[in-house]
């Protein structure tokens, strides 16, 4: 791929170490290559409750910090920046389809979320966009 062809980097971003570390990864990339980050998270919660208004306010109070932070670090770099936050039953469909969807031509992401148990090697979302995703993945550890 060369520079000419990378517009849009998707940083999936869940207030981890590891997906700070993505944006700043994504940053030199996007620094080099001329190219805008749009940084996403998507907040999921377990069928029983996921009609709970107090969750839900939580949840995108939460989401609206991380996306804030992430603008804030990406101004200083003077990269523009387009920050979402979704609601979502599976993680790594949504990051999946929204870079589809949006004409992402590349995706970078911590190697883990908040919950390292989760995934024993490779974080759970990671390994299911890096298995589906259809445009390079770059997992920053």
């Amino acid at each position: 791929m060369d520079s000419k062809t990378l517009d849009k980097i998707l940083v999936p971003l869940d207030g981890s170490k590891n997906s700070l570390r993505g944006l700043k990864f994504a940053l030199v990339i996007a620094k080099q290559t001329d190219s805008s980050i749009v940084g996403l998270n998507v907040s999921s919660f377990p069928a029983l409750i996921k009609n709970s208004p107090i969750l839900i306010h939580n949840a995108k109070q939460k989401s609206q910090e991380i996306i804030k932070q992430a603008k804030k670090i990406s101004q200083k770099a003077n990269i523009p920046f387009t920050g979402m936050s979704k609601i979502s039953k599976n993680i790594g469909n949504t990051i999946v389809t929204l870079a589809k969807n949006y004409k992402i031509d590349m995706i970078i992401m911590g190697s883990r979320g908040p919950d390292p148990e989760i995934g024993l090697f490779l974080g759970s979302v990671a390994n299911y966009v890096v298995n589906k995703s259809k445009i390079p993945v770059t997992i920053v550890k």
